[in-house]
């Protein structure tokens, strides 16, 4: 025969081979298959037309997605295929499609004598909810591929030995897939996604555990007890009496359910967490979410699936009834993760009878997402987040928000891997410009199409980097940068929670006035503009480092202006205009006029227009938009102590003033408008007082700030903070 060898790459735990198929992540082309039809409820599934009847080996059904390994047409080869089913109402599966080809027909397997064909090997499987299933597979080396843009991609896989009873698979759900130990007693725990569960693997003493999000269950240290095992914290419980004068053979646990079963004794039960009670159920049942369901072959002309509903609780009535009756039942599965039921019949079609046992409230099971999403690199990856849920869902949105709770960006979809969401996000806003380099509060809200509407069910948090620069962030890191000048000109760049400084490699004229400022060349990298004692104005570019050096013939700085010396107070508020840029306020030493100076799209500001009168005595501070209303707003404070906020229209206007504090900020040499430093997306303020401490303001996002806090000491060494 010919023999086809694929290099894989492999992980051995022991006992069993068993891999990983990704079916819904990657696309798969539909397959022709005859629509499912309807029998007496039931979706009936037609697999395939191999001598006339449909060839099914095994079935797995989790999330609502169907998965079947066999021939599904006349002249194929055995193949892993899957079908969606209805997140809510009838169970009628969408069309086929083809996961993996050529599933292990024509490989090298272990055999006395030489090599054979794996035409034939146990190919059970468990559907782990997230639209995956684990499976055996007849090799030393698995060889799982998927089926993608018409090449062999490579799937995830554990490895563990070869030939031996599934029944040393004892549990797999979501991450986890929990296997006995070949090297000693006790049981393997691996996880598919090590990133998200944070470790590759444990080991824990039993025979048997069933695993329910990050939850593992097993026997506990004495007879008839149970304990749970914390997969993320690898913390224990104590022992929990369920009552069954028996050490399990047998656990599974689905929410507030937690199954067991005692071959020997022929005694089963299912505990229910929330009442503390036991229900008596049959033993080799499966459990679903608030049911069980189990093969009855008492009759020798019917084999029956009964299903026993207890979701009311422990003590409350549990009804039976006959789930279907079958001249021959064969495979059949229970969709743990708030699904029906399938089987296979004496024709070898798959049948789907409904469950309308009301399911537990949705539960997310495990949230994996991005820490932040860094739009500096040449090609940006994407913020990524993943929810395991009990149950699947109908449709989907995940809202962007900013710090002051504006939305930033909604994705909707309905697509989704079993019980499971996977989501993306670019960083770009619905403008389809880049969002802000600050934190992002991020909810998912899902409706599972029953007619109760949408229900946020996780909430969480994201900082965009290298976005739109906020207020006064240089680097892009959405913090804002402070900046301290020496007596003997040295330029430093201050970030909270960093030792020291970033220090200029050169010296400065100390009398040179800085006015730290948005982007104005439009490179996307905050710029400086320093005020020389000549009254000329010039721009310094940044490089979105955050750090800034004196003129050089490899970074010049440019002329933007001259006649500067009239003024003698600045402040940068950010966008007061409402054009993107970033403008510059200006009050005139011999009048007190307030003029403003646009930022203009050739990296210099348009001529003044003056915006208001009587400013003489004000410190002017520019703060950025701390209302939230997305216009760059002024803080003054007066002679007297009032700290007042002068809210920017957006026009280029100011709103009425609104007392901040009274008596505010004596004794302060400097108040800046730093920025966010506290790491929540709001911007604060910064002030040294004469004694050299620099003090924080904490930002409130509703346009005025917290109390004053001591950050650091030591400060009065510095000739001017900027």
């Amino acid at each position: 025969m010919t023999i086809r060898r694929r290099r894989r790459t492999a992980r051995t735990l022991g006992f069993a081979v068993v891999a990983l198929a990704v079916g819904g992540l990657v696309p798969a082309p539909s397959v022709a298959a005859a629509p499912a039809a309807t029998d007496g409820g039931e979706a009936v599934i037609t697999f395939g037309t191999l001598s006339g009847t449909g060839s099914p080996e095994g079935i797995a059904l989790g999330g609502g997605r169907l998965t079947v390994v066999g021939w599904a047409d006349t002249g194929t080869t055995r193949g892993l295929y899957e079908y969606d089913l209805p997140a809510s109402g009838g169970p009628e599966p969408g069309p086929r499609r083809l996961v993996q080809g050529d599933f292990y027909m024509d490989y090298p397997c272990e055999g006395t004598g030489g090599e054979y064909s794996c035409a034939e090997f146990d190919s059970r499987l468990w559907a782990l909810g997230d639209g995956r299933v684990g499976y055996r597979t007849p090799l030393d080396h698995p060889v799982a591929y998927h089926e993608a843009n018409g090449g062999k991609v490579p799937a995830e896989q554990i490895h563990v030995t070869s030939y031996v009873p599934y029944d040393d698979v004892v549990g797999a759900s979501g991450p986890y897939i929990v296997v006995r130990n070949a090297d000693g007693p006790g049981l393997l725990v691996d996880t598919f996604d090590a990133a998200e569960t944070g470790t590759a693997s444990h080991s824990v003493p039993g025979s048997t555990a069933a695993v329910w999000g990050d939850t593992l269950w097993k026997p506990g240290t004495t007879t008839g007890t149970v304990r749970s095992y914390d997969l993320r914290k690898k913390t224990e419980s104590a022992d929990i009496n369920i009552g069954s004068a028996c050490v399990p053979n047998d656990l599974q646990a689905v929410g507030r359910w937690l199954y067991w079963g005692c071959y020997a004794e022929r005694r089963a039960g299912v505990w229910d967490r929330t009442e503390g009670r036991g229900i008596p159920v049959p033993v080799a049942a499966q459990l679903g979410d608030g049911f069980v369901v189990w093969k009855d072959d008492a009759d020798p002309d019917a084999t029956r699936l009964v299903l026993k509903d207890f979701h009311q609780g422990a003590g409350q009535p549990a009804p039976e009834t006959v789930l279907a009756q079958r001249p021959s039942i064969g495979e059949w599965t229970v969709d743990r993760f708030g699904g029906h039921v399938a089987y296979v019949d004496e024709a070898r079609r798959i049948r789907v009878p409904a469950v309308t046992v009301p399911r537990s409230p949705l539960a997310v099971l495990g949230t994996h997402t991005s820490a932040s999403v860094d739009l500096r690199a040449a090609s940006p990856s994407p913020w990524t987040g993943l929810w395991r849920l009990s149950r699947p869902v109908a449709s989907w949105k995940l809202t962007f928000r900013d710090a002051y709770g504006n939305t930033v960006r909604e994705i909707a979809g309905t697509d989704r891997d079993g019980a499971a969401i996977r989501a993306t996000w670019d960083g770009l806003g619905a403008d389809g410009r880049p969002a802000v380099s600050r934190p992002h509060h991020w909810e998912l809200s899902t409706d599972q199409g029953d007619g109760t509407g949408p229900k946020v069910v996780s909430r969480g948090t994201t900082q965009v980097l290298g976005g739109r620069t906020a207020h006064r962030d240089a680097n892009g890191d959405g913090l804002g940068e402070y900046y301290s000048m020496t007596e003997g000109g040295k330029l430093a760049a201050h970030r909270i929670g960093a030792a020291g400084g970033d220090w200029s490699s050169s010296p400065w004229d100390p009398a040179t006035r800085f006015i730290p400022f948005g982007d104005i060349d439009g490179d996307g990298c905050d710029d400086m503009l320093l005020q020389t004692t000549d009254g000329k104005l010039w721009r310094s570019g940044g490089k979105c480092e955050g750090d800034f050096a004196p003129s050089s013939a490899a970074a010049p700085h440019v002329q933007i202006g001259t006649g500067w010396n009239g003024f003698d107070h600045f402040a940068a508020p950010g966008d007061f205009t409402g054009d993107g840029l970033p403008d510059l306020l200006a009050r005139q030493t011999t009048t007190g006029y307030l003029f403003l100076y646009k930022a203009n799209a050739a990296g210099g500001l348009d001529p003044a227009v003056r915006v208001g009168t009587g400013w003489t005595g004000y410190r002017l501070i520019g703060a950025g938009d701390v209302d939230g209303d997305g216009h760059g707003d002024l803080l003054a404070r007066d002679s007297s102590g009032e700290l007042w906020r002068y809210s920017g229209t957006g026009q280029g206007t100011f709103k009425p003033r609104q007392l901040l504090f009274q008596d505010w900020g004596a004794g302060r040499s400097e108040i800046i408008g730093v920025g966010d430093i506290s790491g929540d997306g709001l911007p604060d303020l910064l002030s040294r007082d004469t004694n050299g401490k620099l003090l924080r303001n904490k930002g409130d996002g509703k346009g005025s700030f917290g109390a004053t806090l001591t950050i650091a000491t030591g400060w009065q060494n510095y000739r001017s903070l900027y």
